[in-house]
């Protein structure tokens, strides 16, 4: 199996593992934040969401991504029209359709290439790393809403 095939499975099944956990929080808890200064589940669902797209841009654009106020307001409005976890589900799914799709364009000799990004204290990552984002960030929420989970009282694993 390719790298970028496995990386298309294991970002799909973190985003389902995730999503089942999300969806499991009662509708009166997803804008729930602990202590009143985290983040809600609909929060984060709402940037799971989003994350194909960055991802693409990351991976597709000549250098760094642009972080941009006016960028970044932009943003924060499209996310706030997904209301509810399972129209976040929805426009994940859509744009991690779109992802994949440029997952399967890139050659293996691409994967060893690199490009600067910010992050990490800004250096070079590898294509190899940049494929794995999603999948990390997904892995990342689920345990913030499953210490959510636990706070209001459910102990169950999804």
């Amino acid at each position: 199996m390719k790298y970028q095939d496995y990386m298309i499975d294991v970002i799909q099944n973190a985003f389902d593992e995730v999503f089942r956990y999300a969806e499991a929080v009662p509708a009166d808890k997803a804008d729930w934040k602990p202590l009143d200064a985290g983040r809600s589940v609909l929060d984060m669902t709402r940037e799971l969401a989003k994350t194909p797209d960055w991802a693409v841009e990351v991976i597709t654009s000549a250098g760094p991504p642009e972080f941009s106020e006016e960028k970044m307001a932009e943003q924060r409005k499209e996310m706030e029209t997904w209301k509810s976890v399972a129209e976040c589900k929805a426009e994940a799914q859509k744009r991690l359709e779109k992802l994949f799709a440029v997952y399967r364009t890139i050659s293996d000799e691409k994967l060893k290439e690199t490009k600067w990004l910010p992050y990490n204290g800004g250096r070079d990552h590898t294509y190899q790393e940049m494929l794995d984002y999603p999948r990390w960030n997904a892995n990342y929420h689920l345990g913030q809403i499953g210490y959510i989970q636990t706070l209001y009282g459910d102990k169950q694993m999804y």
